[in-house]
C-alpha cells in the first residue's frame, strides 16, 4: 500500500491524502475508490491551474500526485478473500471473449484476486493518466490521422505530458491502452507484465524511455511513434505479435536479447541514433522492409526461425549482423549497405536473397554457410569476402553484378551433395555478365570455381570502363565528403540531392553495363 504523501498544499493536502485513502481502501466499494481517484486527479488539474503559485510548486504538488497513483499501479494485486467468485471473463481488442490463464497468479493454492475491485479501480487509474497525458493536434481539430500529425511534430502535449511517470515492475491484468500519449519527462515501465493487448501505439518520447525486461502476453502495439530520447527495451519477452511499424527513433536505442514469440512486424521505421538489436530470438516472421538505419546497427548474433526480411531497407552506417541464424528465408533485395557489413559466421538455411542491392562499403560474409543465394543485379564499390564460406546446397547466382573493389573466395567450398548437383546440370555459382576491377585482386577459389582465371560469363572492366567508374567514384566520394562538411540549411540540402544524383548515375552505369533492361526496372 502507498503511503500518504505531504502534497505542501494546507488544506488541499488534507483532502488529498483522505482521497489517496479512499483509493486504497480494499474494503469500499469499486466506485467509492474509482470516485477517490477523480478527486485525487481534479485536485492535480486545480493545483496546474492555480498561477498564483510559482510553476515548480505546482509541479511538485501535482507530481506527488501522479506518484501516489503510479505507485499503486505498482503494488502487487491484492489476495481474494476464500469464498469469493474467480476472475470474470475479459474481452481482447478484437471483442472475444477469453479466460484468464491460471499461471498468471502465483503461489501454490492462491485464489485470485478480486477483480471486481481491483482490476476495474487500476484500469480506472491508468485511464485517467492517459486521459491527462494524450497529445493534441497543434492545429486543433480533430485527432484523426495520428501518424500524419506526428511526422509535422505538430501535436500539443496533455496537461500531466511535462511530469514524470514510473510504472516499472506494474502488473495490468486489462487491456492496456495509452496511445497517443506524449511523455515528455520521462516514462519508466520497465518490468511490467501485460496479460491482454498493450497498445502504446502513435505515442511520443521527449525524454529516456524504458521497457527493459518486461513481458508482453497478448499483442504489444508501439507503431506510429517517436523517441526522441534513448529508449531502453532489453531483455523483453514478446508471447504476442509485435508492431512496430513506422515509428521513429532519433537517439539510441537498446532492444537486444529480446524474445519475440509470434511476428514482429517494424516496418517502414527510421532509426537514427545508434541501434543495438543484438541476441534476439525470432520465433515467427521479422519484418524490417522499408527501414532507414542513419546510424551504426548492430544485429549480431540473432535467430530468425522464419522469414527474415529486410527488403529495400537502407543502412547509412556500419551494419554489424555477424553470427546470426536464419533457419527459413533471409531476404535483403533492393537493399542499400552505404558502410561496411559483417555477416561473417552467419548461416543460411534457406532461400536468401541480395537481388539488386547498392554495396558502397566493404562486405564480409567470411565463414558464412550459404543455400541457394542470389545477388544477381548488385554492384559493389569496395570489396566483398567470402573467404572460408561454405556453399551448402542449391545454386549461388551472381550474374549481372559490378565488382569495383575485388571479390575473394579464398577457402571457399562446397558441399558433396552441392557438387555431385553440379556435375548432372547447370554450373551452381553462376557468374554470368558479371565485371570485375582489374586494379583490384581477386580469388577465387576450386572447386567453387572450375577451371582457370575468371569464372565463366565474367570479364574484367576494360580501361575506358575502369576510367569511366573512377570518375565517377571521385565525384561521388568529393561530394559526400563537401555534403558531411556543410552546415545546416538550404545549401546542405542541395548538397544531398547532388550526392543522390550522382549515386543513381552509378548504379545507372553499373545495370547498363550489365545488360538490364531499364534502370527503371529497378
Amino acid at each position: 500500500m502507498v503511503d500518504a504523501v505531504n502534497l505542501h498544499a494546507g488544506g488541499c493536502a488534507d483532502r488529498a491524502a483522505e482521497a489517496l485513502a479512499r483509493m486504497g481502501d480494499t474494503a469500499l466499494p469499486a466506485v467509492s475508490r474509482m470516485r477517490a481517484v477523480d478527486e485525487l486527479a481534479a485536485q492535480a488539474d486545480k493545483w496546474l491551474a492555480n498561477t498564483s503559485v510559482v510553476e515548480q510548486a505546482r509541479n511538485r504538488r501535482t507530481q506527488g500526485i501522479i506518484t501516489a497513483l503510479c505507485d499503486y499501479l505498482r503494488t502487487p494485486y491484492p489476495s481474494e478473500p476464500q469464498g469469493q467468485g474467480g476472475e470474470p471473463q475479459h474481452r481482447s481488442s478484437e471483442g472475444e471473449t477469453t479466460e484468464k490463464e491460471p499461471s498468471f497468479y502465483t503461489g501454490e493454492g492462491e485464489t485470485p484476486p478480486n477483480s471486481t475491485t481491483e482490476t476495474p479501480l487500476r484500469q480506472h487509474i491508468l485511464g485517467t493518466i492517459h486521459q491527462r497525458v494524450r497529445w493534441e493536434p497543434a492545429s486543433g481539430g480533430a485527432r484523426k490521422n495520428a501518424a500524419r500529425h506526428l511526422e509535422r511534430g505538430a501535436v500539443t502535449p496533455g496537461p500531466w505530458s511535462h511530469l514524470v511517470f514510473d510504472f516499472s515492475g506494474a502488473e495490468f491484468r486489462h487491456t492496456v491502452n495509452l496511445s497517443e500519449s506524449y511523455w515528455g519527462a520521462g516514462a519508466n515501465f520497465s518490468g511490467c507484465s501485460y496479460r491482454e493487448t498493450a497498445n502504446l501505439s502513435a505515442s511520443v518520447y521527449s525524454a529516456a524511455a524504458h521497457f527493459t525486461a518486461s513481458t508482453y502476453y497478448g499483442k504489444a502495439i508501439f507503431r506510429n511513434s517517436v523517441y526522441r530520447a534513448a529508449v531502453h527495451m532489453s531483455g523483453c519477452d514478446y508471447r504476442g505479435q509485435v508492431h512496430a511499424q513506422a515509428s521513429v527513433y532519433e537517439a539510441e536505442a537498446n532492444l537486444s536479447e529480446n524474445t519475440y514469440r509470434e511476428g514482429a512486424d517494424c516496418t517502414r521505421s527510421t532509426w537514427r541514433g545508434r541501434l543495438n538489436a543484438s541476441g534476439c530470438t525470432y520465433g515467427r516472421g521479422a519484418n524490417f522492409a522499408e527501414c532507414t538505419w542513419g546510424c551504426d546497427v548492430t544485429l549480431a548474433g540473432c535467430t530468425y526461425e522464419k522469414d527474415a526480411v529486410f527488403m529495400s531497407t537502407a543502412f547509412h552506417g556500419t551494419a554489424h549482423m555477424e553470427g546470426c541464424t536464419y533457419r527459413a528465408g533471409a531476404y535483403f533485395s533492393y537493399s542499400e549497405f552505404r558502410g561496411d557489413t559483417d555477416f561473417s559466421g552467419s548461416v543460411f538455411r534457406h532461400d536468401t536473397e541480395f537481388v539488386g542491392c547498392r554495396w558502397r562499403g566493404c562486405a564480409d560474409l567470411s565463414g558464412c554457410t550459404l543455400h541457394h543465394v542470389s545477388f544477381e543485379g548488385s554492384s559493389h564499390l569496395r570489396s566483398i569476402t567470402f573467404r572460408g564460406t561454405q556453399f551448402s546446397g542449391g545454386r549461388c547466382v551472381f550474374d549481372r553484378s559490378v565488382y569495383a573493389g575485388g571479390i575473394d573466395f579464398t577457402g571457399a567450398a562446397q558441399a558433396t551433395s552441392t557438387a555431385q548437383e553440379g556435375t548432372a546440370g547447370e554450373p551452381q555459382v553462376s557468374f554470368t555478365d558479371c565485371f570485375l576491377n582489374p586494379h583490384h585482386e581477386n580469388y577465387f577459389a576450386h572447386p567453387v570455381f572450375t577451371g582457370s582465371g575468371l569464372p565463366a560469363g565474367s570479364r574484367y572492366l576494360t580501361p575506358e570502363e575502369t576510367e569511366d567508374l573512377a570518375n565517377r567514384l571521385a565525384a561521388y566520394t568529393s561530394a559526400v565528403q563537401t555534403y558531411h562538411d556543410a552546415a545546416e540549411g538550404p545549401a546542405k540540402e542541395a548538397l544531398a540531392a547532388r550526392v543522390r544524383n550522382l549515386d543513381n548515375a552509378i548504379d545507372q552505369w553499373a545495370y547498363a553495363l550489365t545488360n538490364r533492361a531499364a534502370y527503371s526496372d529497378w
